[in-house]
């Protein structure tokens, strides 16, 4: 019997397939595969280049001298840490430095020379009457020295820190029951910018008192200024000076008070108040709206 004959057009199609799918490949290797390796081997380079770099910068830098770069996971962990610890850090300053609410709201607010003027008289008159209930004296240099508008004509909302500041100083001195204070005065103001991009952070506020009394009294005062709050239960003061701020040493000079006085001292003491400014626009004034 004969084999059957192959039909003719199934045979003939078979290289026509494959010449159609070889040229669609080529097609797609030269119109897509290849423009995508350029772009690949192109983006590859800079990466190459970036990493080259990075690699000379961290071999050359003083702060990386030493690290090598299959450390750099270790650092990098250490790093975090550390701005960490930095972030609570600054949590804990932001807190030791927080203003009353008042306070803060007189520093956004536009300032009043007539407002600043009557609280400045009534802080006076107060401390003045509270010296005497606690048998201290107040010599006319103690609330003479509570600050006082001096024809500034921009950042005037700065003296009601100032004011919270020296008042709070005076009451301390009055709860410690020191003998006399003889003066009170203002210094001028220290900034504190930030080292990255220039502005205010902290506006230090410094003043000198010079007062007179028995050595522990006068050790009691000294001991107090840094502290606030529940922190003052340990000097006995924490229920009368409710709304104290943390105060900073920066110099004092302590000498006997007078010759036939051997119990007695005399401290000439610098301290500063700090006003937290990031975040906080201050108002200014025309001269002409200060007595409004």
């Amino acid at each position: 019997m004969d084999a059957p004959t192959p039909k003719p057009g199934r045979r003939s199609r078979l290289p026509a397939v494959t010449l159609f799918v070889t040229l669609v490949l080529a097609l797609t290797y030269v119109a897509a595969y290849q423009p995508l390796a350029r772009r690949a081997e192109s983006l590859d380079k800079s990466l190459r280049l970036a990493w080259e770099q990075f690699a000379a910068t961290n071999r050359s830098s003083e702060a990386t001298a030493g690290v090598k770069l299959e450390n750099l996971g270790a650092r990098l962990k250490a790093l975090d840490a550390s701005a960490a610890d930095l972030a609570a850090l600054r949590l804990l300053i932001d807190q030791r430095l927080a203003l009353p609410a008042d306070v803060r709201d007189q520093l956004q607010a536009p300032f009043q020379l007539i407002d600043f003027e009557n609280e400045r008289l009534l802080r006076a008159e107060s401390l003045a009457a509270l010296a005497k209930q606690q048998k201290v004296v107040f010599e006319p240099g103690a609330t003479n020295g509570l600050p006082q508008y001096l024809g500034e004509t921009g950042g005037s909302a700065l003296l009601w820190p100032r004011l919270y500041f020296a008042t709070q100083v005076l009451l301390l001195a009055a709860h410690t029951q020191v003998g006399s204070v003889r003066e009170l005065t203002q210094l001028p103001d220290v900034d504190h910018r930030s080292a990255f991009d220039g502005h205010r952070e902290f506006q230090e506020m410094p003043m000198r008192i010079t007062l007179v009394g028995d050595l522990e009294p006068v050790g009691r005062f000294l001991t107090s200024l840094p502290l606030r709050g529940a922190e003052l239960e340990a000097t006995g003061l924490a229920t009368v000076l409710t709304n104290k701020p943390a105060l900073f040493i920066d110099h004092l000079l302590t000498r006997k008070a007078a010759p036939d006085r051997p119990g007695d001292v005399l401290v000439e003491v610098e301290v500063s108040g700090f006003v937290p400014l990031a975040g906080t626009v201050l108002q200014t004034n025309s001269p002409a709206e200060l007595t409004r």
